[in-house]
């Protein structure tokens, strides 16, 4: 269920921010299920016989495991990108105690969903090891590619037809994002309410004032 809630989350924040980086990092999933795949294909390792009665509805094969690996990639990628990119406030203390605290809170998530597969049968212990190793390796190589590689490319992207066209959009440039979608969208949001508010007395008859 973790691994769900996730996803949907990470769906309905690119859905409103439309921002290039989530969307490249949400493309990871799927590169992971994709290699996921074939390396399931290629070992063609059973799951536990306990999970076999179960066939109907799941792979076969378990070798490794995909919820791990792509938990683990969710975490790697997050966690790196927390501790080289985040601009939240506070002194350099107060923000890495965040850090470590963020980090231990993503590695706990992911080893408990790790730890789910092996309860209910789904996976052994071996096929969720080399999941999670499997996950980190892929989350750290994504993060490198998007982050040194593909970001080369963003501002062509962005200015793309069908780019405009969706909103898509590319944050990274701006220091202190938070900061500054803080202030302009306070300031529009303003602006727009003494519009309305202008506009409503505008329209109260002279006799009535």
């Amino acid at each position: 269920m973790l691994p769900f809630i996730y996803i949907v989350s990470l769906c309905t924040l690119i859905l409103f921010r439309r921002d290039i980086q989530t969307i490249m990092y949400f493309g990871g999933f799927f590169v992971s299920g994709i290699i996921n795949h074939y390396l399931k294909i290629t070992f063609k390792q059973q799951r536990p016989e306990r999970t076999r009665d179960r066939v109907d509805f799941y792979e076969i094969h378990g070798m490794p495991s995909g919820h791990a690996q792509s938990f683990f990639y969710f975490m790697t990628y997050m966690a790196i990108f927390v501790i080289l990119k985040s601009q939240m406030p506070g002194s350099p203390n107060i923000r890495s105690i965040r850090h470590r605290l963020f980090v231990l809170g993503q590695f706990i998530a992911a080893v408990l969903v790790a730890y789910s597969r092996v309860y209910l049968y789904y996976h052994t212990i071996a096929q969720v090891v080399v999941g999670g190793c499997l996950g980190i390796i892929l989350g750290c190589i994504w993060y490198y590619f998007v982050n040194y590689q593909f970001i080369k490319y963003i501002p062509f992207i962005i200015e793309q037809p069908l780019a405009k066209y969706l909103l898509i959009r590319d944050y990274s440039p701006i220091p202190h994002i938070i900061q500054f979608q803080y202030e302009n969208e306070y300031n529009e949001a303003k602006r727009y309410r003494d519009r309305y508010a202008n506009y409503n007395r505008d329209q109260i008859p002279v006799d009535m004032l």
